[in-house]
């Protein structure tokens, strides 16, 4: 399975950033914002492969251009904690090509977000590192027929109430329409007074006027927290059109795609570039256990599959055996009680059988039953050795299981080796994880293993594997949590040290 990616971010106002500058960076171009003064330059930056602007219907043209797009949605987002834009940021699989990615990124960007009235600016990054990854820029806001920005809310005549009598709307229910008065009239919500009584108003030149609730609702469902798993499932099905069924991904979690497999963690530029320099990071390292726990579970999965097709061909075996000794046994039998009836359906003898026929046809009977003895005599022979073949076959597969079960708990051991050092470490600084709860963290893991594989030997071994796994995990939890203390411990020293500095500058002062 190839590498899924796809993440929504807001870039605002009150987090300090600019859309201009946020565009300039991810197009490498040279942008002016209108609204500093700024000069925001990154033409220097590498990996840009290219950048392009998608228009919606209703966009004047001059859009077009990246500088007068930015600096137009700035001028237009007056709050100091205004959302500028929405940004989506997508990795391609590398097994895609370059007109391939274009074509996909062009594709899903058209049927998510320019359909829905937003303006795209995305760019095209790759330095060649085995990361392409494109950044989408969209608008917050949409445009009406006549070019001009729509709101970002809407005031709505509430059509109900929720729980606690509040007044809102309800999109799914029938609502008023105020070029239709006549029809809706009765979807209003009258504003009441602490009687329970309708509010009035009198208007000078209109007399008396009756006063129903409204509230405000968002233009549009661009922020509806739903688009989030819609966006990521259509990037998936986007990239899959262009890959093999064992390249394809998922915008879903291993747990809810049923994997028995343990996700590695972010490990970003800073922890990379310690590993290239010959040390050793945290993150790298967290990474490089939890690959090792996924290539134990995947031989423990490749080690049952095997087991059970082993079970299920000698089961195989052992029944058209049964299957066909079976019917020549019953060809025996049934001849014998012809030959000991001779034609007579009720079993009953004959008198006339007492002369020299019966003797003789009881003759024949036994000289053809001692043949057909004799011939299953020689079929069972026959069959000996592709018996003893098959229980070969299955000594060695249970030699073949011995020795890798070995293999497996000598790494194991050798994990929990160094587990446990981390663990001794761990302690020696008060990690602050209770003997309970680790207890209580790890019990849980392999309940669904031990029910699966309840009185077999191939779910012993996978409860144990798991178990060690399990510990290992524990342990794992007892060295960040013992990290984390070293980190805080180091941190209030630097503190005190901070203010011993100033109470010693401020007692000089006095002096």
């Amino acid at each position: 399975m190839s590498i899924y990616h796809c993440s929504i971010k807001i870039i605002s106002r009150s987090s300090g950033r600019s859309a201009v500058a946020s565009a300039a960076y991810r197009a490498g171009e040279k942008l002016l914002n209108d609204e500093t003064g700024m000069l925001h330059d990154f033409t220097r930056k590498s990996g840009v492969v290219m950048s392009e602007i998608l228009l919606p219907e209703h966009v004047p043209s001059a859009f077009r251009n990246r500088q007068v797009l930015w600096n137009e949605v700035q001028k237009t987002e007056r709050r100091s904690d205004a959302q500028l834009a929405r940004e989506v940021e997508v990795a391609f699989p590398v097994e895609m090509t370059r007109p391939q990615q274009i074509e996909c990124i062009r594709n899903y960007i058209q049927e998510n977000f320019v359909s829905e009235g937003m303006i795209a600016d995305w760019s095209l990054h790759d330095k060649d590192d085995g990361n392409p990854h494109a950044h989408i820029m969209l608008t917050v806001r949409g445009f009406d027929e006549h070019e001009q920005w729509q709101a970002k809310t809407k005031t709505v005549f509430a059509n109900t109430r929720d729980a606690k009598g509040r007044a809102v709307f309800d999109p799914s229910l029938p609502s008023y329409d105020p070029k239709d008065r006549e029809h809706t009239s009765q979807y209003r919500i009258p504003q009441l007074d602490e009687n329970g009584e309708q509010k009035t108003r009198i208007r000078k030149g209109k007399g008396t006027e009756y006063l129903w609730e409204k509230v405000t609702i968002p233009a549009n469902a661009w922020n509806d927290r739903q688009n989030a798993e819609k966006w990521r499932a259509s990037w998936a099905q986007h990239c899959n059109q262009y890959l093999e069924k064992e390249q394809q991904i998922d915008h879903r979690s291993y747990a809810r795609q049923g994997l028995n497999q343990e996700p590695t963690i972010h490990e970003g530029v800073v922890a990379r570039n310690m590993e290239l320099t010959g040390m050793t990071a945290d993150r790298c390292q967290i990474n490089r256990e939890v690959r090792e726990r996924n290539l134990i579970r995947e031989k423990i999965r490749k080690l049952t599959a095997e087991l059970t097709a082993a079970i299920l061909k000698r089961a195989r075996e052992l029944y058209e055996r049964f299957t066909q000794l079976a019917g020549t046994v019953g060809d025996h039998e049934e001849t014998g009680r012809h030959a000991r009836t001779d034609g007579n359906p009720s079993g009953r003898k004959r008198k006339s059988d007492q002369g020299t026929g019966r003797l003789q046809k009881e003759a024949e009977s036994e000289n053809k039953e001692a043949e057909r003895i004799a011939r299953i005599e020689r079929e069972i022979e026959q069959r000996k050795p592709a018996i003893a073949s098959a229980d070969r076959k299955l000594e060695q597969l249970a030699d073949l299981i011995r020795e890798r079960k070995k293999e497996n708990e000598e790494r194991i051991k050798k994990i929990m080796e160094r587990r446990r050092a981390a663990h001794s470490a761990g302690r020696s600084t008060g990690s602050g994880r209770s003997a309970s709860e680790q207890g209580r963290w790890s019990d849980g893991r392999d309940q669904q293993e031990e029910r699966t594989a309840h009185e077999t030997e191939t779910g012993k071994l996978i409860r144990d594997i798991e178990a060690a796994i399990s510990s290992a995990t524990g342990a794992e939890q007892d060295s960040r949590a013992a990290r984390s203390d070293r980190e805080a411990e180091r941190r209030r020293l630097d503190l005190e040290r901070q203010r011993e500095a100033e109470e010693r500058e401020q007692q000089d002062r006095k002096r």
